[in-house]
């Protein structure tokens, strides 16, 4: 009893300390985290977040949270992350601190690979209405279909850059982006055959009437003379000497 006592005794300056590190790291990962959240809304995140349709993704999965606060929250979450570590270790836990410092290792390829995944995503919305655009002032049909499968595809690049960023393994990675390849492949082949379809006719018709009105005009056409009265093709000649000598 007397030996637990005097354990505990000596453990109660490390105890305290490990409470007090986890206080302070608290209120400092509040303040780190409020800062880095309030310079990415001034820089302009959240604009750039709700074009790139990031706004909308987080409102659909019902998280209250903006594109900034997310990243925010998570550099709350990395900083509290560290003062746990240092306080499991002033008690000399070190199957927590070692779990943690895992954690803790894997957040910043976390942040990266949001990045990535965001700036993909506004480039898919640019290329979405760029494709929509072409695809609108051509008259092609189906240009709605068009445009999602043009967003579909670079949006699919930026899922497979960012589930690599994370250690998800290279095999599945590229099993998934076959399949949807030959997905998007297809998917555009019988899109383009059923709204392309009317547009080849027309302009196949469009053709077929020209060319008719060019030959129609070259028949129609009288021959031209020479300015000293001669005739201009060796045909003409035969036929004209061919009657001569009928008449002789």
């Amino acid at each position: 009893m007397d030996a637990m006592l005097a354990a505990f005794l000596v453990a109660i300056p490390s105890i305290v300390g490990a409470l007090l590190l986890l206080v302070i790291g608290w209120i400092v990962a509040g303040i780190v985290g409020g800062l880095v959240t309030r310079l990415l809304r001034k820089v302009g995140l959240d604009t750039l977040a709700a074009k790139a349709g990031i706004t909308a993704f987080l409102q659909r999965a019902r998280m209250k949270l903006d594109a900034a606060g997310l990243v925010g929250g998570i550099i709350t979450w990395y900083v509290r992350l560290i003062f746990v570590i240092m306080a499991a270790n002033a008690v000399g836990i070190t199957a927590v601190s070692s779990v943690l410092n895992q954690i803790i290792a894997f957040i910043p390829n976390l942040l990266v690979a949001l990045l990535i995944l965001g700036a993909f995503a506004w480039l898919a919305g640019v290329v979405r209405n760029l494709v929509t655009g072409a695809t609108e002032s051509a008259g092609v049909q189906n240009s709605g279909a068009l445009a999602t499968l043009a967003y579909a595809t670079v949006l699919g690049f930026g899922i497979v850059a960012a589930a690599s960023q994370i250690g998800v393994a290279a095999t599945l990675i590229n099993i998934l982006f076959t399949g949807v390849v030959a997905a998007v492949a297809l998917a555009f082949a019988l899109a383009f055959g059923l709204g392309g379809r009317e547009e080849a006719a027309k302009a196949l018709r469009d053709w077929r009437g020209q060319a008719s009105s060019a030959m129609e005009r070259v028949d129609t056409a009288p021959a031209p003379a020479r300015g000293d009265g001669k005739p201009d093709s060796l045909i003409e000649e035969r036929m004209r000497r061919d009657q001569l000598s009928r008449q002789s």
